[in-house]
């Protein structure tokens, strides 16, 4: 079975190598076996290293994802920065209804891989670049400084942006460990400085 596995990652990664990699569901269904079987046969593979698992989604270690030419371009007209307002994301419904309309091979799955590649991140019902998501870190940091304290519109003015995306970048930096609220301030949580 590990041979068979290999093969089926191997060939899926090569027809669609814009693919983050092949879900457990998928797996199973092309083998034929069901995912109860073959998950300890997935954990045995992944502690011999032979397979990796990444945000859900098993795949061979040497797998890179990449989009193609197409898929590209699509994307950087799709999540383009808006120069009046470079921090503000793209809804993730207007991005949806132009894959939909785009008809671009593999755009779906592409659109994962950049979620679990981290080049997108999805915060509430929209989506930023990392690129803004590292300036709106570097931001935060410098407002916050060593110890101090920012509230909801010292963030919004920090960044230039609306309360419509500081509020949900605030409870997004909250989730992932950055910041700790404390009443209607946020401080850096100790050790999530990015000095």
């Amino acid at each position: 079975m590990p041979a068979q596995i290999a093969a089926v990652l191997q060939r899926r990664e090569t027809e669609a190598p814009w693919i983050a990699g092949t879900t457990l569901l998928a797996l199973a269904r092309e083998l034929a076996v069901g995912e109860l079987e073959l998950l300890p046969l997935l954990r045995s593979e992944v502690e011999a290293k032979r397979v990796e698992v990444r945000a859900g989604y098993y795949c061979r270690p040497e797998h890179r994802p990449r989009l193609d030419d197409e898929q590209r371009a699509f994307f950087a007209a799709a999540v383009a920065a808006d120069e009046a307002a470079p921090l503000d994301p793209v809804p993730l419904s207007a991005i949806s209804a132009a894959m939909q309309r785009a008809r671009i091979k593999g755009v779906e799955q592409a659109f994962d891989m950049l979620f679990v590649s981290g080049e997108l991140v999805k915060i509430g019902a929209h989506v930023y670049r990392r690129a803004q998501i590292d300036e709106i870190r570097r931001r935060l940091d410098a407002a916050l400084g060593r110890g101090g304290t920012m509230t909801p519109a010292q963030f919004r003015d920090a960044l230039g942006t609306t309360r419509k995306y500081a509020l949900p970048l605030l409870e997004w930096f909250d989730a992932t460990g950055v910041t700790v609220r404390d009443g209607d301030v946020r401080r850096l949580r100790a050790g999530a400085s990015s000095d």
